[in-house]
């Protein structure tokens, strides 16, 4: 039996990240090491207490939350447009959580688990990353000790998706980003392992629509957290997919990051582009500026892993065992 693969959650749930949690508590290749939550869908103590309460809907209070800063780390904490649901949990109303937040901060909780596990982890980013950008300010020496990060962030112009369904507040750059620029700047330009799914992969339907026959096979495992993401799936039909032109996302998008992840076979073109992240004006604020140019190209700007196109297939059968299934 080969050795579970190490990873902590740094996440803002959020409907589609409390599914990325579920997905690392039951896949049995992974251990889970921890939750950091950030002010990205919901301020901090929002997502920690959301996040606390999916732990107890699953009955695993051995895995520590750490709760994160209750704004960006240079603005205020701007409002998701995206409905998330009165609890942020797609109205599920759970109980107060009785499992207490960490005594860590998530900067803490990642530069302790990367020195104790050189090498080993891989941090698996569904929100803004300011809670690894203060890690990695506070201790620089972790960066080439983090195995990889996953993040969703961006909107590269790879796609027709990416600009057509910008989420941030102007009409070029994505929420994860436009949230805390400068926070993405220094993971970005880094050097770190970093992989990043943009829009132009999260928002296309060809490639993360959770099927029909993957929902049918998820109503048949009847285990508490397929039910759980039959029920978010069901809320973002209802409340927050894009139907325009033939594009409908019904599915949770955070659950790409977490499934090339899970099974990096989904990613069936991975590229190194030189991308800079504007932390400017108005317009373009959080916008990852994608260098592509055949000549004239600025060489000296950092470099990251992004992805360009994805087995669709690979993905649902990802998704559909991450959750019991077999």
């Amino acid at each position: 039996m080969s050795e579970k693969r190490k990873m902590i959650i740094d996440c803002d749930p959020g409907t589609d990240d409390s599914v990325c949690i579920l997905m690392a508590l039951t896949h049995p290749d992974v251990e889970l090491l921890g939750i950091t939550t950030e002010s990205g869908n919901l301020t901090a103590d929002k997502t920690a207490a959301n996040a606390l309460r999916i732990l107890e809907y699953m009955d695993r209070g051995d895995i520590p939350v750490a709760q994160g800063m209750m704004h960006p780390m240079l603005r205020e904490y701007p409002k998701d447009p995206y409905s998330h649901g009165e609890d942020g949990l797609g109205n599920h109303f759970f109980p107060e959580p009785k499992l207490k937040i960490s005594e860590k901060s998530p900067a803490q909780m990642i530069v302790d688990a990367v020195l104790e596990n050189p090498g080993e982890v891989t941090l698996v980013c569904t929100s803004c990353l300011t809670n690894v950008a203060v890690a990695f300010m506070s201790r620089p020496e972790i960066i080439p000790l983090i195995k990889e990060i996953y993040h969703i962030g961006g909107a590269y112009g790879i796609t027709e998706y990416a600009f057509r369904n910008a989420t941030g507040d102007n009409p070029m750059s994505e929420w994860n980003i436009f949230v805390d620029p400068e926070a993405a700047r220094i993971v970005y330009e880094s050097d770190v392992r970093l992989t990043s799914i943009g829009l132009d992969i999260a928002f296309n339907p060809e490639a993360v629509n959770i099927s029909e026959e993957t929902l049918e096979k998820l109503r048949g495992i009847g285990n508490r957290q397929a039910k759980y993401a039959l029920e978010i799936i069901d809320y973002i039909d209802g409340n927050n997919s894009i139907e325009e032109e033939g594009i409908f996302i019904n599915g949770p998008i955070d659950t790409t990051a977490m499934c090339c992840f899970l099974n990096p076979e989904i990613m069936t073109d991975v590229r190194e582009i030189h991308v800079a992240i504007d932390c400017g004006g108005p317009l373009t604020r959080g916008m990852t500026i994608w260098d592509r140019r055949d000549h004239f190209r600025w060489e000296h700007l950092p470099k990251i892993r992004t992805v360009f196109a994805v087995d669709g297939e690979k993905y649902q059968e990802t998704f559909y065992q991450a959750l019991g299934g077999t």
